[in-house]
């Protein structure tokens, strides 16, 4: 590491497809020697004098939110942090103070007027009705208003960023989830050549991922010669052909060795505003079908290198899925142009130096 490299504090909250980013970006970080980052994690279920408080451990967003201001303020006072990126909104609404003193960039995968739409299936309730739904509106705005720029995962939450909480677009530097692809990548000798044509779907929601339509095709669809690999948090009794696995872990040699050896990847999901999974699954040389939804689409161009289908749609996921499953050559050609764009848009060593030169200016580190 470079003496002069500037330290660079990442408060990044560890919930769900968040814990993906953190890992892959001290990866890439390891990688580099011109600044030095202050790792952060910010644990949901952390054991700490927050998790005792009943006002606090009964609001995710007040004790993430109290975890990053304190472990933002400790991390600078041992040693002063030039810069600091924040993942995501809520971990910044209570360190506004720490903000600005230190220029601070927040990334997010979605805003919460781009989530209200799905808030059913993570189980949650309207965000923006009456009084509170406006406090909540100003308070995200004074947020953003405060940060030094913004990284979003997708364009979808861009737009939102830009129209409807009034962030300068050139504020805001769009970074699609990206993998190592000297990991990830295609791995030829792990293909059967059986006919059998491997599907895989990674989703640890089964229902909020469209697990459940794909299972439902599994069950109904005339189609023989196919295998699906499922990969999610609990175990059940699945149909014929789907082989369920539990505890998985990201960036595991096991996942990525399930990738290497399928030739679709499906994800199907009703909500979702970017996808760690499909960046993988494109980097190991899998054709793709997916769904609209968030910012999803935009990582799979139809017809080239996968299908989109409409978020619920079960006739034209099974539709999709038949025709695939029949055309084996299909396959082989989307899954070739899927590790191009992944090669060209998810490498993680490029995305990284386009980040951190965004940061770097906008901080002006």
């Amino acid at each position: 590491m470079s003496p002069s490299a500037p330290r660079i504090a990442f408060a990044i909250e560890t919930t769900l497809g968040n814990a993906v980013f953190l890992q892959n970006l001290q990866r890439a970080m390891a990688r580099r020697d011109d600044i030095t980052p202050v790792w952060l994690p910010i644990d949901e279920h952390a054991d700490d004098v927050w998790e005792q408080l009943p006002l606090v451990r009964s609001r995710l967003s007040v004790r993430g939110g109290l975890r990053a201001r304190t472990a933002l303020r400790q991390a600078s006072a041992q040693e002063p942090v030039r810069a600091a990126v924040v993942h995501t909104q809520r971990l910044a609404h209570l360190a506004h103070d720490f903000m600005r003193r230190v220029p601070s960039v927040i990334s997010t995968d979605a805003t919460p007027s781009g989530l209200e739409d799905y808030l059913r299936y993570y189980g949650l309730r309207t965000q923006h009705a009456g009084w509170v739904g406006r406090a909540k509106n100003a308070l995200h705005r004074r947020t953003y208003a405060i940060a030094k720029g913004m990284l979003s995962f997708s364009e979808f939450t861009k737009r939102s960023l830009v129209e409807e909480y009034g962030v300068p677009a050139a504020s805001v530097h769009v970074v699609w989830p990206s993998v190592d692809t000297t990991l990830w990548r295609p791995a030829p000798e792990r293909k059967a050549r059986d006919g059998v044509v491997r599907l895989l779907f990674v989703g640890g929601d089964l229902g909020r991922k469209g697990g459940k339509l794909l299972l439902r095709w599994a069950r109904e669809t005339r189609q023989r010669n196919w295998r699906l690999d499922l990969v999610t948090s609990t175990r059940f009794e699945a149909p014929p052909g789907v082989r369920v696995h539990v505890g998985v872990q990201p960036n595991s040699p096991e996942l990525i060795g399930l990738a290497q050896a399928a030739d679709l990847f499906v994800l199907p999901t009703m909500a979702d505003m970017s996808s760690w999974a499909i960046a993988e699954a494109k980097a190991a040389g899998l054709a793709v079908v997916a769904t609209p939804a968030g910012g999803v689409g935009e990582l799979v161009r139809d017809g080239m290198d996968g299908r989109i289908v409409p978020v619920g749609d079960y006739a034209a996921l099974a539709n999709a899925l038949d025709a695939l499953v029949a055309s084996p050559e299909t396959l082989a050609t989307m899954g070739r142009e899927s590790r191009r764009m992944a090669e060209e848009r998810m490498n993680l060593d490029t995305t990284c130096a386009r980040m951190l030169a965004f940061i770097r200016r906008v901080t002006g580190v």
